[in-house]
């Protein structure tokens, strides 16, 4: 009994025994699905079934582990993994034997039967495309000409320089020329000639019409130009514009002198030595052309960057000119800019020093001279030479000796000022800086 009931138990347990769970979707299904077959065989899987080697970089076609590393099945292109790609870079002995070893020992592929065909239709194709254009090089000049009737008789209502004579004249040519080439053929005269055996037609042959309406069409472009239906009354009008004259106008009106060579060349030597020197000054002056009186009446926010303690100075009306190596055009309002550079006592004391011995009184000087910032305007009413300038102002000479010297008036103060980046010459402000300066100005004057 004892052994029977044993014998109940082992058969009790063997039969409860539990199945293994496989999840198909895990690696360990996967492996059992796949079947892999040894050496490289064409697989369409898409790596779905065996691990992804690469893709091809010639025709893209996704190689498997069933096609294994080495030459595409579809191109023939070297298709391998990554690890395997690293070492074929270092170009080393190790990678040129992996190469041979991938590429089956053969260094020049053979051309799949797909590839041939398509590169020998691809070859004819181009060969088609290259006699096609070398055809239409060829025949370009006969493809492209333009058939234009118009051109085959002179064009009277296109031409609108013809007088009217002139065009009369040509419209009766054109009439003429139409009726003989559109003439009927009852009108015709035909000649039989039966012992040459042709037809001869009278008025076929327009070559002498042609060859006398060119001979009238030179004499009208070579003859004398056609002058316009108002060009007979231009004396007439001429006459009449003196009449126009604003009698309000006191100067005198404006007369043309000529400044050419050409009479220089009639005049003897000494004359000619006297005119050179004078022209010479008087050249830089002609070639300025500016409208004093507009510049001065506009303010186009133009800005000149200067050191202190000048720039102070200049602002409050105690310095009068502004000496530079370089000539402006510039007239009118001129806002002055502080530079950045600050400067030291001595040098503020010996300007300061300067204008107390030039002035009678002592001026009233700033309390400060502050850098980097806009601090008024003043109004250029002149750029003279050094030589002028000592001409000119023999007082005020001893301010600057620089080659040109600007002629300062009207100096006006900013209450508040502007921090600013000064530049190089004269410069343009922004407009919002602009704007703003203008409201803020206080006329100065030195004492």
């Amino acid at each position: 009994p004892i052994d029977l009931m044993m014998a109940q138990e082992n058969s009790s347990s063997s039969s409860k025994k539990k199945t293994k769970f496989v999840n198909l979707y895990a690696k360990e299904g996967q492996d059992k699905l796949a079947v892999l077959l040894p050496g490289r065989h064409s697989c369409e899987c898409l790596a779905q079934k065996h691990a992804l080697i690469n893709n091809c970089l010639s025709c893209g076609r996704i190689a498997c582990e069933q096609e294994g590393s080495g030459p595409c099945l579809f191109c023939g292109n070297l298709v391998c993994t990554k690890e395997e790609q690293e070492v074929l870079q270092r170009d080393s002995n190790k990678s040129q034997k992996l190469r041979k070893k991938l590429m089956g020992d053969c260094s020049e592929r053979e051309l799949l039967p797909h590839q041939e065909a398509k590169i020998k239709a691809g070859l004819e194709k181009a060969v088609q495309h290259k006699d096609k254009l070398l055809e239409y090089d060829r025949n370009s000049v006969r493809r492209t000409q333009v058939l234009d009737d118009e051109s085959d008789y002179f064009s009277t209502d296109s031409n609108q320089w013809l007088a009217p004579n002139e065009r009369a004249q040509l419209r009766k040519k054109e009439e003429e020329l139409r009726e003989l080439r559109h003439a009927s053929r009852k009108d015709r005269k035909i000649t039989l000639d039966f012992a040459g055996r042709q037809v001869i037609a009278e008025g076929a042959d327009l070559t002498d019409y042609y060859n006398k309406l060119d001979e009238t069409l030179k004499a009208m472009n070579s003859g004398p130009t056609s002058q316009s239906p108002g060009y007979s009354g231009r004396k007439g009008e001429e006459r009449n514009l003196r009449e126009l004259i604003n009698p309000n106008i006191t100067q005198s009106a404006p007369e043309w002198v000529d400044i050419g060579g050409n009479k220089d060349t009639k005049r003897p030597k000494e004359q000619r030595k006297g005119l050179v020197e004078q022209k010479a000054g008087e050249e830089r002056h002609r070639l300025r052309l500016q409208d004093k009186e507009l510049q001065e009446l506009s303010d186009g926010g133009w800005c000149l960057s200067m050191h202190q303690p000048w720039a102070s100075l200049l602002v409050r009306g105690i310095k009068r000119v502004e000496g530079r190596t370089w000539y402006t055009s510039h007239r009118g309002r001129l806002w002055i800019a502080a530079a950045a550079k600050k400067p030291t006592a001595q040098e503020i004391a010996e300007v300061e020093a300067m204008y107390r011995h030039s002035y009678r009184k002592e001026p009233k000087f700033p309390k400060d001279y502050p850098t980097g910032c806009l601090l008024g305007c003043i109004n250029v009413t002149d750029c003279l030479s050094q030589e002028q300038f000592r001409e000119q102002f023999p007082d005020t000479c001893e301010e600057s000796a620089s080659p040109f010297v600007f002629i300062c008036t009207n100096p006006q103060e900013l209450l508040v000022k502007f921090p600013m980046k000064g530049k190089h010459k004269i410069w343009k402000l922004e407009s919002h800086y602009h704007q703003g300066a203008k409201k803020g100005l206080v006329p100065s004057a030195a004492d």
